[in-house]
């Protein structure tokens, strides 16, 4: 029995391999179709274009590994059933499950796997590639930021006109204060720094506004801004979009959208997405198993198009249930597995009725 697993598990990966070379390949070639007049235009060195796409391929795997998956269970499986040997097994006493076993476990450690690479590597690969599209280095290299504007929590909002990343102080800074629509407290302060955990406005002076209309005044060298809670690290966060962040990166950006009161719906969904694409591989191959023995007569091409079928409706599925997400019609963290438990429900569903 080792033996044969070994045999089908060696099939698997080899197909896999292909499989997946092939489709990098494949859109490697496509996006380099469409960017390469840009590239030529913009005077792209071949040195640069080489490093923009071996950047690209972490994000590109992960988009193309449950394709990959899916076409090489499909091989897989239906070699093993054209050329008889999968009759053999099932009649020397080997159920299909059995066979399938290490096909699948191969399957979730190749998952497991592109879940570490999806939030260590390819987050950082896609910063650098976005460099690379923009032609200039980002703002994170930059150590000094201009117009820097952030809400922070009770109704605040800190404008700070220059602000100096490596030594997390900031100049021309004013601190809005808002109950409800009206502005309650105007501060203006030369300078802030952070000292001892915390902000200190220099040099400034704070106007207050009552019901009624009065304003009082009050100057200051020196006022801890004890309600201020953003920290050094909200003021250099760059703008980033959700495929350059990494897990923890985005439950951080969470917190600081909820201290904020801003909307966090979308990068709730962002972050289930990240922890649930990576297994997506998994229910392709379990689902590619369980329609290999009513393909057993197809020809390559044809379960190449199978393959992109299934592919283009799994998508579809998962794009559906972003959006539902996106739109409150389901939960985050179910509008992010949606797609994954049905296709799983159906694939076992196809794999019990299969002949043993």
């Amino acid at each position: 029995m080792r033996i044969l697993s070994r045999y089908v598990q060696k099939q698997f990966c080899v197909y896999l391999s292909l499989c997946f070379s092939g489709f990098l390949a494949v859109f490697i070639v496509v996006d380099l179709a469409g960017r390469l007049s840009g590239f030529i235009d913009g005077g792209v060195s071949g040195g640069t274009i080489f490093l923009y796409y071996a950047l690209s391929i972490p994000y590109m795997g992960i988009l193309i590994l449950p394709m990959a998956m899916l076409l090489a269970s499909l091989f897989c499986f239906g070699n093993l059933a054209r050329f008889g040997e999968l009759a053999a097994m099932k009649s020397a006493g080997i159920s299909l499950y059995s066979i399938a076993a290490p096909v699948l476990g191969a399957a979730l450690l190749v998952c497991t796997a592109s879940f570490f690479l999806t939030d260590r590597v390819m987050p950082g690969a896609n910063r650098k590639r976005a460099a690379i599209v923009e032609g200039k280095r980002r703002a994170v290299f930059t150590p000094i930021v201009s117009q820097v504007v952030l809400q922070d929590v009770d109704g605040q909002i800190l404008s700070v006109g220059t602000y100096f990343r490596n030594e997390a102080r900031g100049e021309q800074v004013t601190l809005d204060r808002y109950e409800g629509m009206r502005l309650v407290e105007k501060l203006r302060a030369e300078e802030m720094r952070w000292q001892s955990g915390g902000w200190t406005f220099l040099r400034g002076e704070a106007r207050r506004f009552s019901d009624g209309g009065r304003e009082q005044v009050t100057r200051f060298g020196s006022m801890p801004a004890r309600d201020v809670t953003l920290t050094p690290e909200d003021l250099s966060r760059d703008v980033r979009s959700a495929d350059e962040l990494s897990y923890s990166e985005l439950t951080a950006l969470i917190e600081r959208k909820r201290r904020m009161g801003d909307d966090v719906v979308r990068v709730q969904v962002a972050r289930y997405m990240r922890a649930s694409f990576p297994f997506t591989g998994f229910v392709m191959a379990l689902f590619g198993i369980s329609l290999s023995s009513r393909t057993q007569r197809a020809g390559k091409p044809l379960l190449i198009g199978i393959c992109l079928l299934i592919s283009f409706v799994y998508y579809g599925c998962i794009q559906a249930g972003r959006v539902m997400g996106w739109n409150g019609i389901l939960p985050p963290f179910s509008s992010a597995w949606a797609a994954n438990l049905l296709f799983l429900s159906l694939g076992a569903v196809l794999l019990v009725r299969t002949r043993r």
